[in-house]
C-alpha cells in the first residue's frame, strides 16, 4: 500500500467537504431544482464508472491490507504535497485533474451549470476513496491475530 487507510479516509473527508462547498454555491447561483437534477446525473454516472474500476481493485486491496506493509515514499511533506494534488492509486484520479476541470467548468458555464458537475467529481471520487479506505480497515481489523486464553 502506498497510503494509510486512515489518510485515504481523511481525503475522503475533505474530498466531500469541497463537494459540498460547490454544490452549495451552484445552489446559491441556480435554480434548486435544475442544479439538484445535473447534480445526481452527473454524480450517478461518474460514481458508476468510478465504482466499476474501483470492484476491480478490492481483491488486490484486501491482499495487501492483510499483509499490512506500507511503501514510505519520500519524507511527510512530499508525500502530503501528493495526496492533496497528486495521483490518487486509490482511486485511480489524477488530483490536479479534477481541481483543474472543477475549475474550468465553473469559470466556463457558471457556477448553475458547471457547479453541479464539479460537485459530482469531488462527491464521486470522496465516496469511492471512503468505501475503499473501510474496506482496507476492515480487513486490518479482522486479520489481527487475536489473544486467545
Amino acid at each position: 500500500m502506498t497510503r494509510s487507510p486512515w489518510a485515504v479516509l481523511a481525503l475522503a473527508l475533505l474530498d466531500g467537504a469541497i463537494g459540498a462547498l460547490v454544490l452549495a454555491e451552484a445552489l446559491a447561483h441556480g435554480p434548486h431544482r435544475d442544479v439538484l437534477v445535473h447534480f445526481f446525473v452527473y454524480g450517478g454516472i461518474i460514481l458508476l464508472f468510478k465504482a466499476r474500476d474501483a470492484a476491480k481493485r478490492v481483491p488486490a486491496l484486501i491482499k495487501q491490507a492483510r499483509t499490512n506493509n506500507r511503501v514510505q515514499l519520500g519524507p511527510w511533506w512530499l508525500q502530503t504535497t501528493r495526496l492533496l494534488v497528486g495521483y490518487d492509486s486509490w482511486s485511480r484520479t489524477e488530483r490536479l485533474g479534477i481541481i483543474v476541470v472543477s475549475v474550468i467548468v465553473t469559470t466556463l458555464f457558471g457556477w448553475a451549470r458547471g457547479g453541479p458537475f464539479a460537485a459530482a467529481l469531488f462527491f464521486a471520487v470522496a465516496i469511492v476513496d471512503t468505501a475503499l479506505a473501510l474496506i482496507a480497515l476492515g480487513t486490518r481489523l479482522a486479520s489481527r491475530p487475536t489473544l486467545r486464553r
